[in-house]
């Protein structure tokens, strides 16, 4: 079976965090990435163990519970 790929953009969007910091963490060596010219290309079993690799403990007690801006900075919701 052929795996999904996404380009950086794409994983920053999926992620919700700016592209550099998709690049910084492939340039570091924490998310297993291919170059293909210019772009770097990432298989979606890379992505998902970048993101098993790096749960916030906090988030991840939580157990699928979402958490409002409010209660997650400490202060109540009104």
């Amino acid at each position: 079976m052929i795996e999904r790929h996404y380009k950086t953009r794409e994983v920053a969007e999926l992620l919700g965090v700016h592209p550099e910091t998709i690049r910084r963490a492939a340039q570091r060596g924490e998310l297993e990435s291919v170059r293909i010219g210019l772009d770097r290309i990432y298989a979606e079993s890379a992505v998902q163990k970048f993101l098993a690799a790096n749960v916030d403990p906090a988030v991840a007690a939580l157990n699928g519970r979402r958490q409002t801006r409010a209660s997650s900075n400490g202060r109540e919701a009104r």
